[in-house]
């Protein structure tokens, strides 16, 4: 395998675990907080370097209390916010026909 080909591997393998991971914290907010947690609390610990331990600190996802996908608090850019208004619905009656028979 040639040195473009390795670099071109290189950048494709980055780019799908980076939309893999885009798509679990769009998809599953949730989850991907916690997973992130706990990978980050692997390097959290105190036989691990200083910079190694700050940095980890650093990328803790942020603790959320009692939000829930309901009350409209915009945190996870997942619903809209508390004063946003839905659009008004237009109500169409319905009709029935009957069949063509052919």
């Amino acid at each position: 395998m040639s040195a473009p080909q390795l670099v071109q591997l290189l950048v494709l393998v980055l780019l799908a675990v980076w939309s893999v991971l885009f798509a679990a914290h769009r998809l599953f907010p949730v989850t991907a907080r916690r997973a992130q947690a706990r990978f980050l609390a692997w390097f959290d610990r105190p036989s691990s370097p200083t910079w190694v331990h700050d940095l980890a600190q650093r990328m803790q996802p942020k603790a959320t209390t009692g939000a829930s996908c309901g009350d409209g608090c915009s945190s996870c850019g997942g619903c809209a916010a508390a004063d946003a208004k839905p659009a008004p619905v237009e109500s169409l009656p319905l009709t029935f026909r009957p069949r063509t028979k052919t």
